[in-house]
């Protein structure tokens, strides 16, 4: 998995002592700004051209030199650790008066370095929602010739109905199932009780809508992701890419003597208080921060809103007021755990020497638990389903608005995780055994912003959320809630889960999976919502396309509005969110970008 390619870590040997000349700058064809997701793909397929020169600058280190980044089930163990920016939201007044974590990968990869390893190419409906909304060229019909292009689709036995025809087998990013615990397929049959269709593949041309398992990117028991991938040992010896890791873009530099301006270059350092290095771009710079980072960088670099700007001593280069709004995410209930019998889930690892005895074996062999999911597999629904559980004797029925892509787009997914996990560091007590499920608002009303506090990149942004600002998405939740805890009391897994009659508890690990469902009150688990409630980590739309300055932040062929020689390729561009996990898009994205640029290049 790993390469014995030597990443540039010293300034000088890829950039220029910022107080030379201009004119005595190193310069390249293309400079990307970080070498995550996107910026993995496009290092790659910009370098196919041997005549052009391509720098990538990562603000964090190789992914071959993070062991966790390599094991599967290792990803709660990665965030906030050294390869996770650590970001937080502002306090959320209508979620729980609190911040909220924003893990993002600062390592080779980026978040697909760090995520649960959810491969899902969302509703085709989601794209073509974004040609309605000005996209021009970003439909679905323009963008599954992508999802296919990037694929490599492993056939897993216990998957038989997946149909090989609706995947790629060329492309550079193995896809395949991972082996998942019992309770797992329990879950599946429960949801299909409860009135959800099992369907065999989230990832085709019909959609997701119904209860399945989650495709992977795990090869030979290990994290495949897109820098893996598409940064392979052959791909790092061409002599025309660089990649820089450990190197902090402190802004884009920006020519401003034409009648336009024109991003030129980069200013970098290794810290604060190093020295600055400066880069020239002779073709563009690409943006691939993601949808904190690249406003950010945005931002600090004087492009963005003029009030904004102003109000922290930051000189206005191209007043663009879109850069940093439309923040959406999508966010979830907190858990949900219901109680089982030993046995069919991964609890066993919470003892030492199980998981020491599973850590060995990973080691050892690349096989066994620490080569699955997390999240294994989810039943997306849709809130307006009325042959599905939402109501009780005891709920409001509040109306909820269907804010979703089209007729074949859900609003609610329900994601589980094959142990009893009472929220990110929180430590599961020994001699428990269950599953743990969570509603996720998956086309939130509610949007938010990054800002900045100063001028400096080093001083984290202002991110916030403005989580549950719409009742809505509180409504919506609260069905997902109700409909949660029915599925721990499905006949069909009456002999596996054990939920207690009624509880009412709130402290205890399984109240809202032991409740019951027809006595809880809809403002009972508003009151749960509010307590427990976390982001899902898809932030999106921060820089979004747009059809003029005046909605967007970049063009359809992801032009930055107003500012020669600067694109933006991550998540940051969706329109809007998408319905489920996005890294499949960003690839996606990032493969259609590529053949913008070079199609550009020779125009």
């Amino acid at each position: 998995m790993g390469s014995s390619y030597s990443y540039v870590t010293d300034p000088n040997a890829f950039a220029t002592d910022a107080k030379d000349d201009r004119s005595h700058w190193k310069s390249y064809d293309y400079v990307i700004v970080g070498g995550g997701t996107a910026g993995s793909v496009l290092a790659s397929r910009l370098s196919e051209d041997p005549n052009v020169t391509v720098l990538v600058i990562e603000a964090g280190n190789s992914n071959d030199k993070v062991l966790l980044t390599r094991i599967p089930l290792a990803w709660p163990q990665i965030l906030k650790s050294p390869v996770d920016w650590n970001y937080q939201t502002v306090n959320q007044p209508h979620a729980g008066n609190r911040p909220h974590d924003v893990p993002r990968g600062k390592v080779l990869g980026g978040t697909s370095s760090i995520n649960a390893l959810i491969y899902q190419h969302c509703s085709p409906e989601d794209f073509d929602e974004w040609e309605r909304l000005g996209a021009a060229g970003w439909g679905y019909k323009d963008l599954h010739p992508y999802f296919i292009k990037s694929e490599q689709y492993i056939p897993h036995p216990n998957h038989p109905g997946v149909q090989a025809s609706d995947h790629g087998s060329n492309g550079p990013w193995k896809i395949t199932y991972a082996d998942n615990p019992p309770i797992h397929n329990i879950l599946i049959d429960a949801c299909e009780e409860l009135g959800v269709k099992r369907i065999p593949d989230f990832n085709t041309a019909k959609g997701q809508m119904g209860v399945s398992t989650f495709h992977t990117y795990i090869d030979k028991g290990q994290r495949y992701s897109p820098a893996v991938a598409y940064l392979t040992p052959t791909v790092l010896k061409r002599p025309n890419l660089t990649i820089a890791v450990n190197t902090i873009v402190e802004k884009v530099l920006i020519d401003e003597s034409g009648p336009e301006p024109c991003a030129v270059g980069v200013e970098i350092s290794k810290s604060p208080i190093s020295p600055k290095y400066c880069i020239t771009a002779n073709r563009e710079i690409i943006l691939c921060g993601g949808a904190v980072a690249t406003p950010h960088i945005l931002l600090v670099s004087g492009v963005g809103p003029q009030e904004d700007l102003s109000k922290v001593g930051i000189k206005v280069v191209k007043d663009l007021p879109q850069v940093g709004k439309n923040y959406y995410d999508h966010i979830s209930s907190g858990p949900i755990c219901i109680r089982s019998k030993p046995g069919y889930t991964l609890d066993f690892l919470n003892s030492p020497i199980q998981a020491v005895l599973a850590l060995l074996q990973w080691l050892t062999f690349k096989s066994g638990p620490m080569t699955g999911l997390a999240a294994p597999g989810a039943a997306f629904i849709r809130v307006d389903d009325n042959n599905l559980p939402y109501s009780s004797k005891s709920s409001t029925d509040v109306p909820v608005r269907t804010n979703h892509a089209g007729q074949n787009t859900p609003d609610l997914e329900v994601i589980w995780f094959p142990v009893v996990n009472g929220g990110f560091g929180i430590k599961t007590p020994p001699g428990i055994y269950g599953a743990t499920l969570g509603p996720v608002v998956l086309k939130p009303e509610s949007s938010g912003t990054i800002t900045v506090k100063s001028s400096s990149v080093y001083e984290q942004p202002v991110i916030d959320p403005n989580f549950f600002a719409s009742d809505n998405d509180m409504n919506v939740l609260i069905r997902g809630v109700r409909f949660c805890t029915r599925i721990g009391r499905a006949d069909c897994a009456k002999n596996i889960f054990e939920p207690k009659a009624d509880s009412t508890d709130t402290k205890d690990f399984f109240y809202m999976g032991d409740v019951d469902p027809d006595r809880i009150t809809d403002e009972e688990i508003k009151e749960y919502i509010l307590s427990h409630c976390s982001a899902a980590f898809h932030p999106t739309s921060t820089a979004r396309i747009g059809p003029s300055p005046e909605t967007g932040v970049v063009d359809t062929r992801l032009r930055v509005f107003g500012v020669k020689g600067l694109r933006v390729v991550d998540a940051s561009v969706f329109p809007n969110q998408i319905s489920g996990h996005p890294v499949a898009a960003v690839v996606a994205v990032a493969e259609k970008a590529a053949d913008i640029i070079k199609a550009d290049a020779t125009a």
